[in-house]
């Protein structure tokens, strides 16, 4: 393949990366004196009809998106004879690495860098589904990093357009897609929407915080099953360092009920860009943090409908007995004593914003969700037995609005009679 000059254009050198069905070299654009990366079909996959489909279908979706999240398609064609046809997508080249080549390293990356890329990731998905196409197989392989640190995301090959119903126009029961990322209605051969790729989006988050995909198994129908059979485990059972804010966040985005997801590719990015927020200057999350979240037994999260609290702890209300000054080593733990007894204060007041719209509302009727991130409502809607169903952006009263992206509108209205398992409808504030 070397040298060849394919349509008298394109000097094809040296090779860039090699997948189950392309290969990409660099090629010299002669015309526009320019580097450029060429993909093309492999040559015993070129006599197959539905290879040649999928090849062509990448060339149409990337070329439809004008976007700088998105490796731009400059030209597409066939070289060869009527025997030897090979197909050929000419891209920008883009000088960097994949995400994979990047966990590859065995390690995770800082908190605020992962949500950095991921958000940027969002970005370019966001702009993807609003043009129609779902990319239906993101994962780290399939997102170049840039140089000056800009996310690219390339490969459209089994991305699809959507129908009307915002449902993508696939094969009944056809599974695609990488396993370690495929969405739990991939994973069914069910069809698939812009959550899917929200979910894959959450599987990438997740390795980058940790250096392992939520799923693993030894068998890549191990690793499907698994999505469908549990939840993942919290992602600070195996980076300890993270805050219970993000094992939250990958609750949400993992969740197996789509309709339990991020609804939508700025929502999720809001979600994101707020615990990033909540980050202090090292990366991890600011403000004291008690020690049993550290050494006490985790369970999934978000806590689901009539989960018990954990309990605080119970404080003596008996007036301290007068005692001699205490020696350096009791002073010592005095002052242990009493760090760990504000970290169980801490504690118990997180517990209590989880649950409390769940106890300032009336049974049978509907909290009040205005003014709360999407998070915080789904949390409450949770603890009071029901559900968020759609979840749109923009057209809030004009009274009170909410800051932005949060809640400013809800049906049913609060206060309303529900019964459990009520799916409420929110709209946030751009």
């Amino acid at each position: 393949m070397k040298d060849r000059v394919l349509n008298g254009r394109y000097t094809v050198s040296g090779l860039l990366g090699r997948g189950g069905m392309a290969e990409v070299y660099l090629a010299h654009d002669l015309r526009l004196n320019r580097l450029v990366a060429v993909k093309t079909l492999r040559p015993d996959l070129a006599a197959d009809p539905t290879f040649m489909a999928r090849f062509r279908r990448e060339a149409l979706s990337a070329a439809s998106l004008n976007h700088p999240g998105v490796v731009c398609v400059h030209d597409c064609g066939e070289d060869g004879t009527e025997s030897t046809v090979l197909p050929y997508l000419v891209m920008e080249y883009v000088q960097g690495v994949t995400l994979a080549e990047l966990l590859e390293q065995g390690r995770p990356l800082p908190a605020r860098r992962a949500l950095e890329l991921t958000g940027r990731i969002l970005d370019a998905l966001g702009y993807a589904h609003t043009h129609g196409i779902v990319h239906r197989d993101i994962k780290p392989a399939n997102v170049m990093l840039t140089h000056e640190g800009r996310t690219k995301i390339m490969d459209f090959g089994i991305a699809r357009p959507l129908a009307a119903d915002g449902s993508t126009l696939t094969q009944t029961a056809m599974v695609i897609g990488s396993v370690h990322y495929l969405s739990p209605e991939q994973a069914r051969g069910q069809t698939v929407d812009a959550r899917s790729d929200l979910y894959s989006v959450g599987c990438l988050l997740y390795e980058l915080l940790t250096g392992r995909p939520p799923f693993t198994g030894d068998t890549p129908m191990q690793v499907a099953w698994a999505r469908l059979e549990s939840a993942p485990e919290p992602p600070s059972v195996h980076a300890p360092a993270l805050n219970r804010e993000f094992d939250r966040l990958l609750a949400l985005a993992l969740a197996v009920d789509r309709d339990q997801r991020f609804q939508s590719a700025p929502q999720m990015r809001a979600a994101l860009d707020e615990t990033a927020r909540a980050l202090g200057p090292a990366g991890q999350v600011s403000g004291p943090e008690p020690v049993q979240l550290r050494t006490a037994p985790r369970r999934p999260f978000p806590v689901r409908p009539g989960s018990p609290a954990p309990a605080p702890a119970p404080v003596t209300a008996s007036a301290p007995v007068p005692a001699p000054t205490p020696a350096p080593s009791r002073r010592k733990r005095r002052r242990a004593v009493t760090a760990a007894t504000a970290g169980a204060a801490v504690l118990a007041a997180a517990v209590v914003l989880a649950v409390a719209p769940a106890l300032h509302h009336h049974p049978g009727s509907a909290p009040n969700l205005t003014g709360k991130t999407l998070l915080e409502a789904r949390l409450s809607a949770r603890a009071s037995g029901l559900r968020v169903g759609g979840v749109s952006t923009g057209g809030c009263p004009a009274a009170g609005t909410a800051s932005a992206h949060h809640v400013c509108g809800q049906s049913p209205a609060a206060g309303s009679s529900v019964t459990p398992g009520t799916r409420i409808t929110l709209r946030l504030s751009p």
